[in-house]
């Protein structure tokens, strides 16, 4: 999940991390789902996918799971696929085949227009491996030469071949009318998925009839300092400005300090990230400290936007803020009984109302006081390494930081150079010498403009910079609209049909959190795409699409559909 799929690339500590029983639709959980929603209650099915899709003397074959929920369906009915993209699938069927949390995008469509659900697992995630998986490391056996078949076309062609060739058991006597020629497939999916909805739609539009592409980066750039100007924008003005000014005085110290000057500011930042709140001056190791790479320091700075992808800023970055711009005073008046006092917090920030020395010791408080070391992350190795290689040999992506950009928050040293050296130390041979993102954008890119696609994006969400979407310079600057266009038709050029959401961040519109008390959705935890602090995105999304498929289904097969009633409302 680009989460594009869990999809961010997270940066922490000098390394880069890659980038079902039916419930009710209220989200309400029984008794056993509280204690543990255990994925492994939901076995999923397999197809046998070529390994090598173009190679008509390669014989080998792969099982690739996926999963299906047929509670609404009727026959003729659409098929709702989702597409899990670059993570393991299977945490995701209980809360997306049968909404352990709150409704989701997949089964609502699928209530609404007696359709079958299915969730397919991406080739090389997952279980879903054509060649032998070193669990703990992460890596194929034979290195490139298995992951030279993780690519864009092996993988657009993977649903492809599923679509034509739909056989679940249980369902005999459906299989002809369950493939694409006899009822229309529609694509769902957010962030990779998401891209990979709307290329479905250039590439193969007789297989798949419609997509909903969620916060879906279509134009790989290998150069991707805008990811964190989404998130500056959305900052106080205050904390942008501080969070600016500590960054280039962090990079000036690195570049130009003296030896001494450098040293203490590693160790002060050092002390700080180990630090917690009753515990601010931890001891620390000096010469431990002292040998933290430039990149090292940088990736520190980032800790406050750990989790900015998907909880936006006021959840995840404002707390940081807080402390920082109020000397750790938060929670302290800011006027007098008389209303004179002066604010404790200055509008446009501490480096600039009384110095950067002051700035830097606050910004120090701010990484102590919201202590992120406690937070739990849970590597997965398999998913990691897969999604490197897609990134560092086809999509870039790389987040570096822009010195030339006023506003930056990212450091210099997280460099394009850092990115590409990381590449080639995981996969020594076999990678372009840079990643081959013409192998996506062939398909449009910022401009990719298929028929029967709806685009979401969340405004703040940092992949908007290589949206269709986008507002960054270079973009082409469409205009999202809800005008739904005709069936089999294009919107103009200069416009991208869906919705905007208002403050809103990463795929936040694939199903509603209801229930959030849900014990994977704590501590910044988030399983699949769902808005953890808002609902209305899904629900705004989800109704925007059905109105839509309610005016295309009726063209499909050249008119037969409109014959299927059941499907629409009554008149």
């Amino acid at each position: 999940m680009l989460e594009l799929s869990t999809w961010i690339t997270v940066l922490l500590a000098g390394s880069v991390q890659a980038f079902r029983n039916p419930l009710p639709p209220s989200g309400g959980l029984t008794r056993r789902e509280v204690v543990s929603i255990n994925a492994s209650d939901y076995p999923p099915l397999e197809i046998n996918i070529p390994i090598d899709h173009y190679n008509s003397s390669d014989n080998r074959t792969y099982a690739n799971r996926y999963w299906v929920n047929s509670k609404y369906y009727s026959p003729g009915g659409p098929i709702f696929y989702f597409d899990s993209g670059e993570q393991n699938a299977q945490p995701l069927v209980p809360y997306f085949l049968y909404e352990a949390a709150g409704p989701s995008s997949v089964m609502t469509l699928a209530r609404r227009f007696n359709g079958l659900a299915l969730i397919f697992e991406h080739r090389f995630y997952g279980q879903s491996f054509p060649f032998p998986i070193n669990t703990t490391t992460g890596m194929a056996g034979g290195g490139y030469s298995a992951y030279k078949y993780l690519n864009t076309e092996q993988a657009l062609q993977d649903p492809v071949y599923l679509a034509n060739n739909f056989q679940p058991a249980g369902f005999e006597p459906y299989w002809e009318s369950l493939s694409p020629q006899n009822t229309p497939w529609v694509w769902l999916g957010g962030s990779y998925p998401g891209i990979r909805g709307a290329q479905i739609r250039i590439r193969n539009p007789e297989t798949f009839f419609a997509s909903w592409a969620s916060s879906a980066p279509t134009q790989a750039a290998v150069d991707m300092w805008t990811y964190y100007a989404q998130a500056e924008r959305s900052m106080t003005k205050n904390c942008s400005a501080d969070y600016t000014a500590v960054t280039r005085f962090v990079d000036a110290t690195l570049s130009n300090g003296t030896r001494q000057e450098i040293n203490d500011l590693k160790y002060d930042l050092y002390r700080a990230v180990q630090a917690s709140p009753g515990n601010e001056q931890p001891n620390v190791n000096r010469s431990e400290a002292e040998s933290l790479s430039n990149s090292d320091v940088g990736n520190y700075l980032l800790l406050p936007l750990s989790f900015y992808q998907y909880y936006g800023f006021e959840a995840s970055v404002q707390p940081f803020c807080n402390v920082m711009e109020t000397f750790n005073q938060s929670n302290a008046s800011t006027t007098d009984n008389g209303g004179t006092a002066k604010a404790i917090a200055s509008e446009s920030g501490i480096a600039s109302t009384y110095n950067i020395s002051l700035a830097w010791q606050s910004f120090l408080t701010g990484i102590a006081q919201i202590n992120y070391n406690i937070i739990p992350y849970q590597d997965d190795p398999v998913q990691d390494i897969s999604w490197q290689f897609q990134y560092c040999s086809e999509y870039g992506y790389f987040q570096r930081g822009n010195p030339e950009n006023p506003h930056t928050i990212e450091s210099e040293f997280i460099s394009l150079s850092l990115f590409q050296s990381q590449c080639d130390e995981t996969f020594p041979e076999g990678l372009p010498p840079s990643p081959n993102v013409t192998a996506s954008n062939k398909y449009g890119g910022w401009y990719i403009n298929p028929s029967n696609v709806m685009f979401s994006s969340g405004e703040f969400d940092p992949w908007r910079a290589l949206s269709p979407t986008s507002i960054e310079i270079g973009s082409p600057g469409r205009q999202a609209v809800q005008d739904i266009p005709d069936c089999g038709v294009a919107p103009a050029n200069d416009t991208v049909f869906g919705p905007v959401y208002r403050d809103m961040v990463h795929v936040s519109d694939m199903r509603a959190l209801l229930n959030k008390s849900d014990p994977n959705h704590q501590n910044f935890s988030t399983v699949g795409f769902a808005s953890p602090i808002d609902t209305e995105p899904f629900y705004a999304g989800v109704g925007l699409f059905q109105m839509a498929l309610e005016k295309w289904l009726p063209c499909f097969g050249n008119g037969s559909y409109a014959s299927m009633t059941f499907q629409f409302p009554d008149s």
